[in-house]
This record gives structure tokens, C-alpha cells and sequence, in this order.
């Protein structure tokens, strides 16, 4: 399905519709004894912004669970903790959390590894836990359980995505990959290299290269590529990561005349403005929530909310850090208690709503939020956010290209 370029910023254009659509938040506060959620993630250092982000989408489910008088007249309540970028740090924040706070609700932010360590303590302590950014296959395939649920797609279905994205470009013939050398980035290659090789096996892969997560210096790593000609170099690092690669191709001219095309996974994990200066001429991309371009009252009243909550406008974390709120708050009030954790799994396959990207369900055999996922070029436009932005944009639901349940039950050994 192909979105038409909306060419206006619809922070600007609209604004009124977009407030009287939101929330009105205050009201039917609930005051009893609250329900604790808790959202480990990467609070310090390079993917600060990207935990944030969660964070400001996740308050915003639950402060909407509360306008709706929360569960029973109890009020859902945020509790978050920083793990730095160590899993060691993050499993003993979910410790701390399910048994000295009691906290039955844990959500996991950025990082995929972190993610799989807290659901392994979610099954132990009978908690149910959330990846809400982690792309890590294994958090509900081979590591699943029913006490894990996922906010967003896997590393299966975006290696798919951009499978399908090469595989109607038949001027690609040869291409290298970049990604960060832990969980998340050797799936993301392994999946889009599985996938490549069903859509295109006529491309040779000549370079594979892989970076430590949070790396600063990426000259080795861009010479590497230069060493041999390839028409696309796909790369899955993120937030900061994208920002110190692209300065490195720039300076190095790893992109210079416009021969090789640039295709990264996530484009707005980052504000565009921290990358517009060095992004290639030639770059198309996968984006979470290209807001710009989506009409529904939803996404313009939830974009207002995040402007006026973080005084810029909405990234893909946003987005999907509300949906991880969303599928935990109704959970709980569908199951009509925060006590039985056990009746709020049951209850996850039952959630639906109205999200930022158009309406969102959860499946069944693994608890993981179905929803719209985007994938398309870079324009630069003044009238797109920071003069930059995604067209040609092609939305892909999500359970067309979702890992089938069979194959993941098979993956847990079930």
C-alpha cells in the first residue's frame, strides 16, 4: 500500500484538531493503591534519546489507562530504571523490581540481549515481561515462554522488509553489510541475509563488517567497505551509531559520486536532523512512524502530545513505546486485575486499539503487537520535519510478513 507524500508537517497544519483529539488526561484520576509497571533501558550515554522516547510513549498509554479511571479505581504507575548499556545491570534491575517492589509488569527498552535476560526472570518469578524495542528473534521464539510478550516487529520480519525492498531493484547486484557486533545486529543480518537469499540469490554479498555497539571510530570500518565496488551497503546500526558511521563515510568519501546506495534499518531511531548533513544522496530506509505522513485523528493528536511533552516531534520509539503501554494497561483491564498475572496473559491476545500507525493487535502465540511497519527513500523537502524525510513510503503490515506461528512454536521446541 503506497502512502501519497503529505508535503506539510502536520505539527503545523492542524495543531487544533490534533489537541481536541488527545486525551484529556486529568480526568477520573484514579486514587487508590497503584498498579507499578516497570521499563528498564539504556537512560545514559548514546541511546539516551531512544530511551526516552520509549519512555515519553509508554507515560502516554498509561496516563490514558488512568483518564479511563485505571483498573478498579487504582492508578497504573511508571517505575523505570537506567541499565547503562550492561545486561548484566538490567537483570539486576528486574530482580530488584519483581521481588523487592513486587513489580509483576516489566518492560525492556532498547536492547535485545537485556530483553531475552529479564524474560528468563519472568518466567521465573511468574512476571510478565515486554520487549519494548528489542528486535531479538529469540525474546519470543527460541527463548519465548508465555510470560514475554513484544511491542514490535522481530529481526525475521524487518530482514524480510528489506528482502522485499532489494528484490524489485534489479541494478543491485552487489552488496555489503554493516551492523553492531551483539544480539540484535547478528540477527539482523543473518534474517535479511535468509531472506535475500529466497528473493534475490543472484546477489553476492561481498563484505560483511561489525562494530561495537556505541563506537565512536568507524574509519576501519568504512575503508573495509571501500576496498571492493558494491551497489548497496545495508546497514542495521542505530542511534548513535548511524550518527558516528555516516560522519566516518562522509569524511572518507565512502559515498562520494553516488554509485553506492545507502539502505538503513530504523531511520528514525534518531532525530533527522543529526543525520541530514552526512546522509548519502542515495538512501532509502526503513522508518517506524513516518508521522508526516499518516491523516488519521490518532496519529495527529498523538504526535501534538508528543510535541508538547518533549518539545520536538515524534520518532519511532515514541510510537513504539506507547504500543508496549498500550498492550500492558489493557491487558491488566481486560483481565480486571493486576494481581493474577496469569489472567493478564490470557488477556494479551485479546487487546486491540487504535495506535499511532492505524490499528494494532496482539497474536496469540506470542504475544507480539501487530501493526504497520515502513519502508521507503529519503526526500529532502522543506516542508518535512528538519527539511528532511521519508517518500515513496510503502506501509507493510506486519502479520503479512510476521514469522509463522508454527516455525516460532517449533524454534521453542513446542
Amino acid at each position: 500500500m503506497a502512502i501519497t507524500d503529505r508535503r506539510s508537517v502536520l505539527l503545523s497544519v492542524g495543531t487544533a484538531l490534533a489537541l481536541s483529539a488527545a486525551p484529556v488526561l486529568a480526568q477520573n484520576t484514579p486514587r487508590g493503591e497503584p498498579i507499578k509497571l516497570g521499563l528498564i533501558d539504556i537512560y545514559s550515554g548514546g541511546f539516551a534519546f531512544i530511551a526516552d522516547s520509549i519512555r515519553t510513549g509508554y507515560q502516554i498509554a498509561v496516563d490514558e489507562a488512568n483518564a479511563a479511571g485505571g483498573l478498579n479505581g487504582r492508578p497504573f504507575q511508571l517505575v523505570t530504571a537506567d541499565m547503562g548499556p550492561q545486561v548484566e545491570k538490567a537483570v539486576t534491575e528486574g530482580r530488584r523490581m519483581m521481588l523487592e517492589e513486587k513489580i509483576r509488569f516489566v518492560t525492556v527498552g532498547i536492547h535485545s540481549g537485556a530483553a531475552v535476560a529479564v524474560g528468563n526472570l519472568g518466567r521465573e518469578h511468574k512476571a510478565l515481561v515486554v520487549g519494548g524495542f528489542a528486535t531479538t528473534k529469540r525474546l519470543t521464539g527460541e527463548s519465548g515462554h508465555p510470560y514475554v510478550a513484544r511491542a514490535n516487529l522481530s529481526t525475521v520480519e524487518i530482514g524480510s522488509v528489506i528482502a522485499e525492498y532489494v528484490k524489485g531493484r534489479p541494478d543491485i547486484k552487489r552488496i555489503a553489510t554493516i551492523a553492531p557486533d551483539y544480539e540484535y545486529g547478528q540477527h539482523f543480518i543473518q534474517d535479511f541475509l535468509t531472506a535475500l537469499k529466497v528473493a534475490r540469490p543472484d546477489i553476492t554479498v561481498v563484505r560483511q563488517e561489525w562494530s561495537k555497539l556505541g563506537a565512536t571510530d568507524y574509519s576501519a570500518h568504512v575503508t573495509a567497505l571501500q576496498a571492493r565496488p558494491v551497489d548497496m551497503i545495508v546497514n542495521g546500526g542505530f542511534g548513535s551509531d548511524l550518527i558516528n558511521f555516516l560522519k566516518a563515510a562522509r569524511d572518507f568519501g565512502l559515498f562520494a559520486g553516488g554509485k553506492v546506495e545507502f539502505f538503513t534499518h530504523g531511520l528514525d531511531l534518531v532525530k533527522m536532523s543529526a543525520i541530514k548533513d552526512s546522509l548519502p544522496a542515495r538512501t532509502a530506509g526503513t522508518v517506524w512512524y513516518p508521522f508526516y505522513a499518516l491523516d488519521s485523528a490518532k496519529s495527529k493528536s498523538f504526535a501534538a502530545e508528543i510535541e508538547k511533552r518533549m518539545k520536538t516531534y515524534p520518532t519511532g520509539p515514541t510510537a513504539v513505546g506507547y504500543v508496549a503501554g498500550k498492550m500492558v494497561t489493557e491487558a491488566i483491564r481486560k483481565a480486571g486485575t493486576a494481581d493474577d498475572v496469569d489472567k493478564v496473559v490470557q488477556a494479551m491476545p485479546t487487546v486491540s486499539f487504535d495506535g499511532p500507525t492505524g490499528k494494532t493487535t496482539v497474536r496469540a502465540c506470542d504475544n507480539m503487537a501487530l501493526y504497520n511497519f515502513y519502508v521507503g527513500t529519503v526526500k529532502r523537502d522543506p516542508a518535512l520535519p528538519d527539511g528532511i524525510g521519508i517518500t515513496d513510503i510503502k506501509a507493510v503490515n506486519t502479520e503479512t510478513v510476521a514469522r509463522p506461528c508454527v516455525e516460532l512454536l517449533r524454534a521453542r521446541g513446542s
